[in-house]
C-alpha cells in the first residue's frame, strides 16, 4: 500500500507573509510515575528468558517507570501541563486547544483531553484526542501549530502514555521496551519561533505492530526496525529538503525513543554525529506519544536546546505512521 503524506514549509513563497507558520515554544513539562522498573525486574520477579545484559544492550534501556494501577493518565497529563503552564509565566485562560497524544486512554469517552481541561481551569479551550501511537506527538504539534496561526492565542500539546497497560507483562518481545509517562508543550502563535517545515506520512499496515480492543500489544521486531532505520533518515533529509537547510545546521534532534541502535543506525545514515541526538531512553523505555515531548522537555531544561536553535523532531510507529518537525525555537 502506498504512503500518504502531508508537508508544508514556511518558505514556499517569499511573498506571501501569510504563509509563515508561527509557533513559539513558551513551556514544557514532564510527569512520570514514581515507581522505577529495572531490567531486573524483568528476569528476577517476572521469570522471563532473558538477562539484564541482553535487553540493556539490544535496546539500550536500563529502566522504565510504570504507572500504579489508581493513577489516572489524565492525572499524569495534566501534572506535565501545569509544569508547561508555570515555565512559561502563565495560566490556562489563554488557551485556545487542548491536544492529548494517547493509545492508552483510561476511557472510550470522555477523551483524556477533557479530562485534563477540567483539572487544568481550561474553560475556554477546546479538547480533542488524538491517536497515532508513537507518532502521535508530532501529528498533534502539526494540528496545534496550524490551529493556533488560524485562531491566535495558545494551544497545549501533550504526550502521554501508559504503554505498560499495552503490553502482556510476560511476553519479552514486547513488555521490556515500554514504560508510563507524560510530558506537554505549551505553543503560541505570537513570538520569534517558526516551524520551518512539517511532515506527516501514513502506510496503513497493522501487522508489523498492533494492539487489539481487547488484548495485548503484538509485535514484529525486525519489521519495526526495517521500517525505523529506512524512515528515520528519509524523514530527516526530507523535512531538511522542504526547510532549505542542511543537516548541518540542526542542533539537535529529538527522535521517538524506541531503541538506541535504531537511532545510532540513523545517525550513521545520515552522518550526523550522535551527540545531536537528544537520547534519554536509558532511564525512560519507549513512552509511546510522551517520548518525543519528554526529550525535548529534558534538552531544555539541561541547555541541550536553546532560543534559536534548529531542532528537530521525528516520530514513527504503528499504522504505520510517521513524520517530524523543524523547529526553530
Amino acid at each position: 500500500m502506498t504512503a500518504a503524506r502531508v508537508a508544508y514549509s514556511v518558505r514556499e513563497s517569499h511573498a506571501r507573509a501569510d504563509r509563515t507558520l508561527r509557533g513559539t515554544v513558551l513551556g514544557t513539562g514532564a510527569a512520570v510515575p514514581a515507581r522505577i522498573v529495572s531490567n531486573d525486574y524483568f528476569v528476577t520477579e517476572l521469570g522471563l528468558d532473558t538477562t539484564e545484559h541482553w535487553i540493556e544492550s539490544k535496546t539500550g534501556i536500563r529502566e522504565r517507570r510504570f504507572a500504579e494501577p489508581d493513577l489516572p493518565l489524565c492525572d499524569l497529563a495534566a501534572d506535565a501541563g501545569r509544569q508547561a503552564f508555570e515555565r512559561a509565566g502563565t495560566d490556562a485562560n489563554d488557551l485556545r486547544l487542548l491536544v492529548v497524544a494517547t493509545s492508552s486512554s483510561d476511557h472510550r469517552m470522555p477523551s483524556t483531553a477533557a479530562l485534563v481541561q477540567a483539572q487544568l481551569g481550561a474553560r475556554h479551550a477546546a479538547a480533542v484526542d488524538l491517536n497515532a501511537a508513537c507518532s502521535g506527538f508530532v501529528y498533534a504539534f502539526d494540528v496545534a501549530a496550524r490551529c493556533v496561526q488560524s485562531l491566535g492565542g495558545q494551544a497545549l500539546v501533550i504526550g502521554a502514555d501508559r504503554a505498560s497497560s499495552l503490553v502482556d507483562p510476560t511476553d519479552r518481545t514486547t513488555s521490556v521496551f515500554f514504560g508510563d509517562a507524560a510530558a506537554a508543550l505549551l505553543l503560541d502563535a505570537d513570538g520569534p519561533g517558526e516551524v520551518l517545515a512539517s511532515e506527516l506520512a501514513a502506510r496503513g499496515d497493522a501487522a508489523p505492530l498492533e494492539v487489539p480492543a481487547h488484548g495485548h500489544m503484538r509485535m514484529d521486531g525486525k519489521a519495526i526496525w526495517n521500517f525505523a532505520t529506512r524512515i528515520i533518515p528519509e524523514t530527516v533529509w526530507s523535512l531538511c529538503r522542504t526547510a532549505g537547510v542542511t543537516p548541518e545546521e540542526l542542533a539537535l534532534i529529538v527522535p521517538h525513543q524506541a531503541n538506541v541502535n535504531i537511532l545510532r543506525t540513523a545517525a550513521t545514515e545520515l552522518n550526523i554525529p550522535f551527540d545531536r541526538w537528544m537520547v534519554n531512553l536509558d532511564r525512560y523505555g519507549n513512552t509511546v506519544a510522551a517520548s518525543i515531548p519528554l526529550a525535548l522537555h529534558e534538552a531544555l531544561q539541561s541547555g541541550r536546546a536553546q532560543r534559536g536553535d534548529l531542532v528537530l523532531i521525528v516520530g514513527f510507529g504503528a499504522g504505520l505512521c510517521w513524520g517530524g518537525q523543524i523547529l526553530k525555537l
